[in-house]
């Protein structure tokens, strides 16, 4: 979908390519100073996407997307506004607030539905972020989306480097800029190793399809480059010490060797793909991993998965979304409300800041329409993708990798909250630009 005459495609580009590099740069931790620079870094993407942006070009899976971001933002913005006593205390959960408000002798007045008004607003602010950026990027023809691929896949694999160099520096180095999360390992720009991992693997596919692409038009030297690309994300992942990491990076080189190399191989015209530069780049992927993060991985493989406290979470944050529904407790809100419904005995020195299931969160803070609003995503996403595959209209390798790439952050939600850091949101808009653009654009 072309954007509206009189926005230069160059002027879109440079705004996406911003708030691109910013979300890579700044945006892995959860919130802080580095939100802040998104934000600011992202103003130019939304004003240009609200110009450019035209509802009858567009695929009918990037309208359904359209409106989904839309009505989440819109209810982010209702959940903000004040409700008058008579409403407020109709809504479930509600009553504790106005008794502890009551017992503290603080008149309550009117209140929003939210019960944290700066975690809806942060919230809010990233859903801005995301939106704004998809749908400029959605109204870039192929080329320039095509680069700010490639932009994300250089930052990717200098902040791989960047993870190399602090897993050889050992526990607490001084090239970890979060040092309150995971003190090993490689981690990047990142506050979070499963966050970093999540990246890798969402642009690996990406890069195995662009060396594919380069064997196809006889580019050796480019062809050569992306696949060492694609191995040093793989051992970035694994150096990561992520379980969940490991096992999507896995996936996804896997899907993409699967898929990329038969794919392009039977169409295209300039003869057979030589398999075998893509398997040795995984090749050799791998056995960095068994040399370099092979005691890593299998401690952290010892440890018993039904010990996490992801399913400490799930128990008691599925008590707090009935306790709250069908409304919600306000978007950015879970930290504030799960605590109550932990028990004393089971609660330990760690802090719940996410359900580590962005089902589970979506329901305890949106309730059933940002449920709702969630599940059109997710079945948009997958019909788009199983149409392409069964009609097969790919068109080129990187479709089919972002048919591939766009599963990993979903999939990972399920047991993490990847999609709520902008480095990994923003991507993910990236990829959905590519994965539901509409067939009438130039390729």
């Amino acid at each position: 979908m072309k954007g509206a005459k009189g926005t230069p495609d160059t002027a879109a580009e440079l705004a996406a390519a911003l708030c691109l590099a910013a979300a890579l740069l700044a945006g892995g931790g959860s919130r802080g100073a580095g939100d802040l620079v998104v934000h600011l870094a992202a103003l130019p993407a939304l004003l240009l996407a609200v110009m450019r942006w035209r509802w009858a070009p567009a695929s009918r899976a990037q309208r359904v997307v359209a409106v989904v971001c839309v009505s989440a933002i819109a209810l982010a913005l209702l959940q903000l506004l004040p409700l008058p006593p008579t409403l407020y205390t109709l809504l479930p959960g509600r009553d504790t607030v106005l008794a502890d408000l009551a017992q503290a002798g603080q008149p309550h007045g009117w209140l929003p539905l939210t019960l944290d008004r700066w975690g809806t607003v942060r919230a809010l602010l990233a859903m801005v972020v995301f939106a704004s950026f998809w749908a400029l990027a959605c109204t870039l023809t192929h080329a320039p989306r095509l680069r700010l691929l490639k932009l994300a896949l250089v930052v990717a694999t200098l902040t791989a480097l960047l993870g190399y160099a602090q897993s050889a520096a050992g526990a607490y180095s001084p090239l970890r800029f979060y040092d309150f999360h995971h003190p090993i390992g490689a981690i990047g720009l990142f506050a979070n190793r499963n966050h970093f991992a999540c990246l890798m693997a969402m642009l690996l596919p990406f890069a195995i399809a662009l060396g594919v692409q380069g064997q196809v038009q006889r580019r050796v030297p480019a062809a050569l480059a992306w696949y060492s690309v694609a191995a040093m994300l793989f051992l970035a992942a694994a150096l990561s010490f992520s379980r969940t990491g490991l096992a999507l990076a896995c996936t996804t080189a896997l899907a993409g060797l699967l898929i990329l190399t038969s794919r392009t191989g039977a169409a295209s015209n300039q003869g057979r793909i030589r398999r075998w530069a893509p398997l040795a780049s995984m090749a050799v992927a791998i056995a960095g991993i068994a040399v370099y993060a092979g005691d890593g991985i299998s401690q952290r493989l010892q440890k018993d998965p039904l010990e996490d406290l992801r399913w400490q979470y799930l128990r008691y944050g599925w008590d707090a979304a009935q306790a709250y529904l069908p409304w919600g407790s306000g978007w950015g809100s879970f930290k504030s409300v799960y605590a109550p419904f932990e028990p004393i005995n089971s609660m330990l020195e760690v802090f719940a800041l996410h359900a580590h299931n962005d089902i589970l969160e979506t329901l305890i803070e949106a309730g059933l329409p940002g449920f709702v609003l969630l599940l059109t995503l997710l079945v948009t996403v997958i019909c788009v993708t199983r149409k392409n595959l069964i009609d097969r209209t790919f068109h080129g390798p990187i479709l089919a990798a972002a048919a591939i790439a766009a599963f990993v952050p979903m999939a990972h939600s399920l047991v993490d909250y990847p999609l709520r850091t902008h480095a990994v949101a923003v991507v993910f808009a990236l990829v959905l630009s590519f994965l539901l653009t509409s067939a009438s654009d130039p390729r």
